[in-house]
């Protein structure tokens, strides 16, 4: 584990601990890193900084032991072989010394006071877990087709609702995603860390693990809360504005939901002719939508991705389970 040298001189126990955890982007982590060098906090607040390097092939490992070389904060490494970013924030949060953890993505740059408006938020309103705005850094201007589809934003982690505090008591919007979240420890010592079976695994844009989290949360009885004045920008980079990437979107949630589910509401024979029937049917949709040029046709196609991608799920849970227990 690499420390920064500044480290010798912050020795008391930080008030906030940043968890990042990343995977096989260099390049866009030194930015994040940069981002977070700059935070503007009154000496009094006390903060750390753990990377969690989730089994990267790239320079992600230089790359950060060059900040840690030059970095006026205080950073730790980690190094997470096991893949899939439920495993590495919970690496982060179990090596974490604070008593509020927050985490971001390392495709972010969080506003200059964000560390610090965590600490605010927390204390002006008594929040047990909160979540902000996420706001879209486009490297180009998006076509009309993804700007008119505000549908889409979800799937590009866009959150940027300026709405006064508010008050989440479910997972609807506003809610709290992986890119700009705070939690006070005891909400993970009452109800357990992320699900390692949710949230992205290498390439597999699987999602669901803040929402578990929360729904745990507020069937505990802890208090979420969305504020706008925590802030951060998500670059979205030239990739995410393809249609195929919507698509894959899609399909990778709509499975990694039926993984998760591991069939046990719909593992018998009927839960695989009900998945079968919505997949025709979403198929049917778009091909109708299609020929006719319906604007909804882009809705259509994405729900068959989703539908077929939770059919591939179904069956891959199907043959995960124990012998003795597929019918």
């Amino acid at each position: 584990m690499a420390v920064s040298k500044a480290q010798t001189a912050m020795r008391s126990r930080p008030d906030v601990s940043i968890v990042i955890p990343t995977f096989n982007r260099a390049s866009s982590l030194r930015l994040t890193l940069d981002a977070l060098d700059g935070q503007v906090a009154p000496d009094s607040l006390a903060w750390e900084l753990l990377v969690v390097d989730n089994n990267s092939r790239d320079g992600t490992r230089s790359a950060v032991q060059d900040f840690i070389g030059r970095a006026r904060i205080r950073v730790r490494y980690l190094f997470v072989a096991q893949q899939g970013v439920s495993h590495a924030r919970n690496a982060g949060l179990a090596n974490s010394q604070a008593e509020i953890v927050g985490f971001t993505d390392d495709d972010v740059d969080p506003a200059r006071d964000w560390v610090s408006t965590i600490a605010t938020v927390m204390a002006d309103t008594c929040a047990d877990i909160v979540g902000g705005r996420i706001q879209p850094t486009w490297h180009r201007p998006p076509p009309p087709w993804l700007e008119h589809a505000t549908f889409l934003r979800s799937s590009l982690a866009i959150m940027d609702d300026a709405t006064p505090m508010a008050i989440v008591d479910s997972a609807a919007m506003p809610t709290v995603w992986g890119a700009n979240m705070a939690f006070r420890r005891k909400v993970f010592d009452r109800v357990g860390a992320f699900n390692t079976q949710r949230g992205v695994v290498g390439r597999k844009l699987y999602r669901g693990e803040e929402s578990d989290l929360v729904r745990r949360a507020l069937d505990a009885g802890f208090r979420v809360v969305y504020d706008p004045r925590l802030i951060v920008s998500h670059r979205i980079g030239p990739d995410r504005m393809r249609v195929a990437y919507f698509g894959r979107f899609a399909f990778d949630r709509a499975e990694g939901e039926a993984l998760v589910q591991r069939l046990s509401r719909s593992g018998e024979l009927p839960g695989a002719v009900r998945t079968h029937a919505r997949m025709a049917r979403h198929l049917a949709r778009w091909v109708a939508a299609a020929v006719r040029r319906r604007p909804e046709t882009l809705e259509r196609w994405l729900q068959c991705c989703a539908a077929v991608g939770y059919a591939c799920g179904f069956w891959k849970g199907y043959f995960r389970r124990p012998r003795g227990t597929r019918r």
